[in-house]
C-alpha cells in the first residue's frame, strides 16, 4: 500500500511539475526580479556584426529578405551579410547578385553544399573573428524589425556574461494550433529569460559572440537548440528578448505539416539533450534545473502520462481510500492547470500584448504534442535526419524541393 501510494504521488509531483509547477515558478521569479534592479545600462558602441543568411530554393523570397535588410537601422559599415547558398536549381542565385551588386557589404557566397548546418560551418570558416563580434543567423523566409541589430548589440553589451541572444519570432497566417504553441513557447523563453536564462533560442534569428563558437556539430540538426544549449552548460547566459522581434512567413498550414514539424523538432530536440547528459554535474544550478526540466518534459514525461491515467483507473476501482487519494491528485492537479491557465493568460498580455478574445482549445494540442513525442522516443535509436529537409507551408507541388529551413 505504501509503495503503491508512493508512487503514484512520485507520479503526481513529476507531472505537476513538468505542466505547472515550473511555469508557476518561472512567473513568481520573473515578479520578483522585475521588482529588484533594473537592467544595467547599456554600451553605446557599435559591435562589428556578420549576417548568416543559408539559402537554397528560396527565389520567391528573396526579394522581401533583401529589401527588409536594407531597412536595418544599423551603422552600414558596422555589418556584412552573407548569402550562403546551397547548390540552389532555381533563380536564388541571380536574383541575390542582381539584387546586391551596388551593395558592398553584401556578399553572394556559393558554398558547394547543401543543408544548413553544413552552409553555417562553411560560413563561419569564411569569416575572419577577429574582426567580427557577433554573428547573427537569420532564416530567408523571416522579416526583421529595422533596430533589430541594435537591440541585439545592447544585450551583448549589459553583460559580458551573453553569449547567446534570441529573437522574440513569431510566424504569419499559420495553423491556429501552431500559433498558439508559438506564443505559449515564446512566453516561457522570455520568462526565463527574465529569471536567468533562456533555454532556447529559435532558428529564424538568433545571433552569440563570434568568439564562442567556431563550428557547428556535423551531427547537428536544431542549430538553435545546440547553440544556447552549449552557452548555458559552459556558464554563460542566454537572452530571449521581447523587444527583438520578427515575422516567419513559412510555417505549418495543416495537421499533415504540424506533425511532420513537431516530430522532427522533437527528435533534434532530443539529440541536443543526450548531447549534453554527460556535463549535468558541472551545470550551474539554475541550469541543471531547467536542463532537468527539459529532460522529464520531451524525454521522460511523454511515458509516465499515459501510466499515471492507467494507475489512476486501477487504484480508483480499488477500494474507498485508493480512490480519495486519486481525487486529491485529479482535484490538484485541475487547481494547479487552472492557475497555470490563469497565469499563462495574463503573461500573453502582458509579455506578448496577445489578448484572449476567445477560448483557446488547450486540450488537443497537448494531446498531439505528447503523441508526438511518444513517436519521436520510440524511433529515436533508429531515425536520424539532418539539416537539409523538406519545406513546410507550401505547396503539394513544390514537396519534392529539400530546404535549409529552420525546425
Amino acid at each position: 500500500m505504501f509503495t503503491i501510494t508512493s508512487i503514484y504521488f512520485l507520479m503526481l509531483f513529476l507531472i505537476f511539475w513538468s505542466y505547472c509547477g515550473y511555469i508557476i515558478l518561472l512567473f513568481a521569479l520573473s515578479t520578483l526580479s522585475n521588482n529588484k534592479n533594473s537592467k544595467t545600462l547599456a554600451s553605446s558602441s557599435l559591435l562589428k556584426i556578420a549576417i548568416l543568411i543559408p539559402c537554397y530554393n528560396e527565389e520567391s523570397l528573396v526579394e522581401d529578405k533583401i529589401k527588409n535588410l536594407k531597412e536595418l537601422t544599423y551603422g552600414p559599415d558596422k555589418f556584412d551579410i552573407y548569402f550562403l547558398d546551397g547548390l540552389s536549381t532555381d533563380n536564388t542565385r541571380s536574383i541575390i547578385a542582381s539584387l546586391i551588386k551596388d551593395v558592398k557589404n553584401y556578399h553572394l557566397i556559393e558554398t558547394g553544399v547543401r543543408g544548413k548546418i553544413k552552409q553555417l560551418n562553411y560560413g563561419l570558416s569564411i569569416i575572419t573573428n577577429d574582426k567580427v563580434d557577433i554573428i547573427v543567423n537569420t532564416d530567408m523566409d523571416t522579416l526583421l524589425m529595422p533596430d533589430v541589430l541594435s537591440e541585439i548589440v545592447k544585450e551583448f553589451n549589459s553583460d559580458n556574461r551573453v553569449a547567446v541572444v534570441g529573437a522574440n519570432i513569431s510566424p504569419e497566417n499559420c495553423f491556429s494550433i501552431e500559433k498558439h504553441y508559438w506564443e505559449d513557447q515564446n512566453l516561457l523563453r522570455i520568462l526565463e529569460s527574465k529569471v536567468y536564462t533562456s533555454s532556447i533560442v529559435v532558428a529564424p534569428c538568433y545571433s552569440y559572440r563570434a568568439n564562442f563558437l567556431d563550428r557547428f556539430p556535423e551531427d547537428c540538426v536544431a542549430d538553435d537548440i545546440f547553440v544556447a544549449f552549449k552557452a548555458n552548460t559552459e556558464g554563460y547566459i542566454t537572452k530571449y528578448v521581447d523587444s527583438i522581434s520578427g515575422k516567419e512567413l513559412r510555417s505549418t498550414q495543416n495537421y499533415e505539416d504540424f506533425f511532420r514539424h513537431k516530430f522532427r523538432k522533437a527528435n533534434a530536440y532530443l539529440i541536443e539533450l543526450f548531447r549534453f547528459f554527460y556535463r549535468l554535474p558541472y551545470m550551474t544550478g539554475w541550469w541543471k534545473t531547467i536542463y532537468l526540466t527539459k529532460v522529464l518534459q520531451v524525454a521522460v514525461m511523454p511515458w509516465i502520462l499515459p501510466y499515471f491515467i492507467l494507475s489512476s483507473i486501477s487504484l480508483s476501482l480499488s477500494g474507498w481510500g485508493l480512490f480519495q487519494i486519486v481525487l486529491f491528485g485529479f482535484i490538484f492537479l485541475l487547481l494547479s492547470l487552472s492557475l497555470t491557465s490563469f497565469l499563462m493568460k495574463r503573461g500573453r498580455l502582458r509579455h506578448l500584448s496577445i489578448s484572449q478574445s476567445k477560448k483557446r482549445n488547450s486540450l488537443l494540442p497537448f494531446i498531439l504534442s505528447n503523441i508526438i513525442l511518444i513517436l519521436a522516443g520510440l524511433s529515436y535509436p533508429f531515425f536520424r535526419q539532418d539539416s537539409s529537409y523538406e519545406k513546410i507551408g507550401i505547396s503539394k507541388d513544390d514537396k519534392n524541393i529539400n530546404s535549409n529551413t529552420s525546425l
